[in-house]
This record gives C-alpha cells, sequence and structure tokens, in this order.
C-alpha cells in the first residue's frame, strides 16, 4: 500500500472554518472560533485519511506572478475581516506548536504550493489528499490524487471526494480541462475576464467538442452559438491569458522536505498549552496527561500582549473582587506586570 500525504489549503479551511461557526472568544478576547474550526476539520481528516505526511500551505500578502500578468486578478475580493486577519498568526503558531509542516511562498500561491507538492508526491509513487474549499484544485485530480472539497448545505458540512474519473463524471471535461472552462467562462471569486457573453454551459460544450481553446480557435468558423464564436475571435488574447491565471504551477520553487512533513504526534505539551490559552476545553482531553506535566509552573500562565485582551482581564478581575499584581523587573526597568485573579 502507497504511502500518503495530506496536502492543505490553510487559508481556504481557515475562511470555512470562520464562517461555519459561531465567533468564540477566549477571556482575553482573542477571536478563536476560526482556529478551533480549523483543528476540529484538520483531526477529523486525518483520522479519515490516516496519512504518513501532512503540510498546510498558506498564501502570503506579497503580489504573485499572476498579479504581475493581470493587475486585477482577484481584484473584486472583499477584505478579510479583521476578526478573521488575527486568527492567521494564531493557527501557525498552532500547527507550529503541534509539529506541522507550514509552507508558504512568496509571489506563489497556496494552490501553487499544494499542486507542486502533489505532483512530487505522485512522481514519488505516493497518494496524494488535498483539502480545500477551492474548486480550482479540480486541475490537479489523477488516480493517485484526491481533490476533497467540504460543502455546506443548509448547515450541513459533507465532503466530496474527486479523483480524475469523479471530475469527468460531474463535469463532463478532464481535471486538466477545468483549465480550459476557466479560460472561456471566467472566475468571478479570481476575477479571472474569460471571455464576453460564454458562461459554463456554453463553455463545456466548446471544451467537450474541441478539447482546448486553441484547438477551438482553430476551428473558429464552426464554433456555436453565433456569439460564442465572435467573442472568441475578438476576445482569444483574454481567453489565453485567463488560461495562464487559471493554471496552478506545480513546479513552484518551494523548499521542501518529506522528513519536516512527517506526521508525529501533534499533541505536544507546547500545543497544549496553547489550547488551554484559548480555552479549547473539548481538545484538552486529547492530549495523554502523561506526557503532559501538568505540575509544571508555566501551564498556570499565559502572555496577554494586546489591549483589548488587557482590558478584558481587568473586567474579569473587578468581576472577581479577588486580583493580585507583580511587576515583572529586571535591572531597575519594568517589563510587565503579572495579574493573578484567584488566591
Amino acid at each position: 500500500m502507497s504511502e500518503k500525504i495530506l496536502l492543505i489549503d490553510g487559508h481556504s479551511i481557515l475562511n470555512r472554518a470562520f464562517y461555519g461557526l459561531p465567533d468564540f472568544t477566549n477571556s482575553e478576547g482573542k477571536h478563536t472560533g476560526a482556529v478551533y474550526g480549523f483543528l476540529n476539520i484538520l483531526l477529523r481528516t486525518i483520522e479519515e485519511e490516516k496519512p504518513q505526511y501532512l503540510t498546510v500551505a498558506f498564501d502570503l500578502k506579497a503580489p504573485t506572478f499572476r498579479h504581475k500578468m493581470f493587475e486585477a486578478y482577484k481584484g473584486t475580493r472583499k477584505p478579510m475581516p479583521e476578526e478573521l486577519r488575527e486568527q492567521v498568526p494564531l493557527i501557525k503558531e498552532m500547527l507550529t506548536a503541534m509539529g506541522v509542516n507550514v509552507v508558504t511562498k512568496e509571489g506563489y500561491e497556496a494552490d501553487d504550493i499544494l499542486g507542486t507538492l502533489a505532483r512530487k508526491s505522485e512522481a514519488a509513487g505516493m497518494d496524494a489528499t488535498i483539502l480545500s474549499g477551492d474548486r480550482d484544485l479540480l486541475q490537479l485530480a489523477t488516480d493517485k490524487v484526491m481533490i476533497r472539497l467540504p460543502k455546506t448545505v443548509r448547515g450541513k458540512t459533507t465532503i466530496e471526494d474527486y479523483h480524475a474519473q469523479q471530475v469527468i463524471e460531474k463535469y463532463q471535461v478532464t481535471p486538466p480541462q477545468i483549465i480550459e472552462l476557466k479560460a472561456l467562462m471566467g472566475d468571478s471569486a479570481d476575477n479571472i475576464p474569460g471571455i464576453p457573453g460564454v458562461g459554463e454551459k456554453t463553455a463545456t460544450k466548446i471544451i467537450v467538442e474541441y478539447g482546448s481553446i486553441e484547438n477551438a480557435h482553430e476551428h473558429l468558423e464552426e464554433l456555436k452559438p453565433n456569439r460564442a464564436r465572435e467573442s472568441m475571435r475578438e476576445h482569444y488574447d483574454m481567453a489565453q491569458m485567463s488560461k495562464a491565471l487559471a493554471t496552478i504551477c506545480t513546479d513552484s520553487p518551494i523548499e521542501f522536505s518529506y522528513e519536516k512533513a512527517k506526521l508525529g504526534n501533534l499533541y505536544t505539551k507546547e500545543a497544549f498549552l496553547l489550547c488551554r490559552q484559548l480555552e479549547f476545553k473539548n481538545l484538552l482531553n486529547r492530549f495523554d496527561s502523561a506526557a503532559v506535566q501538568e505540575d509544571t509552573l508555566e501551564q498556570e500562565f499565559f502572555t496577554c500582549a494586546d489591549l483589548a485582551g488587557c482590558e478584558a482581564l481587568f473586567a474579569k478581575a473587578e468581576a472577581g473582587k479577588t486580583a493580585g499584581i507583580s511587576l515583572v523587573t529586571e535591572n531597575g526597568r519594568v517589563f510587565g506586570a503579572g495579574l493573578a485573579l484567584n488566591e
């Protein structure tokens, strides 16, 4: 049986968790709902997939090669809500505490990292599972690479699994031809223009018949309906650019080590302390009490470094009527204050 690597689209799953759960906060005032939801999805997927390797890829703020190609790429997206934005470094901190391999690359999207690692792993004889809410990744599906797409209907989440055959059955085209569809119909989520007047049905019909936009263009006079033919004639350059924008890069120049990606014990002492600080009580019982030294003094503390969190702590102290304070000093300089809310 082949070894398996689980590849996760970090921002996509964090975003899904954020909108799928209530806006939890801990007693410091930190927003934690997206992180909690992400961890539950991660742990459930690991139980189902039983991979030997695990990597989570994240986007960076820096422009990618697609923005250089088309300045308006993803230009229609709304800004990330602040409550979600502040949880991005938090989930990275949590994954690092759990020993999970996190990969980013300036100039490339998480999709490109996932595509590169999926192809690399497939070439090494492994199975790969990609977990993401982004259907663009269907172009990567093969007999050895499976795309798992969470889908929520009426509050209930199910997972759609796609190898190459399932893509053909649902979309009538092969996984690589998903790119050809996007070249014609565009993608409003990523602000990929496509060509005017061509929707999913017409794009599918053209690609099923001609296989690619290049071949369709060679048979321009045969294209139907007339609107699609004239649109292809006038806007073929836009179709070519849209195809380039929609194509996931599978040879991104990333540094990667299977040794670092090897799935080990996620329930580390560092992860326990962070789960405790974030007040993820339902996750704490997953930790082996023998492995987590309950009597260490360190576990009784957490550090609060932002104003909103401090205000929440002071409010809690006032409500409890009991508090102790100690200044943190060194060589006559004050670096902080310790606050205790019980005897």
